[in-house]
């Protein structure tokens, strides 16, 4: 399993095998048909939240 939490939104990121779980003021899920795809996704959100400079020191 792996978890993005961007404190100052309130917003959770999981991911658990093939599906992606969103929580914030709501909850949703995307559900993938394999981890490998479902990776890629949570990898590519990792990566550009990376890059807003709100969330770089």
């Amino acid at each position: 399993m792996q978890v993005i939490e961007i404190e100052e939104l309130g917003l959770f990121v999981e991911l658990k095998n093939s599906t992606i779980n969103i929580e914030g003021t709501k909850h949703f899920s995307l559900e993938f048909q394999s981890d490998i795809l479902a990776g890629i996704w949570f990898q590519t959100l990792l990566d550009l939240v990376e890059t807003l400079p709100e969330f770089t020191i």
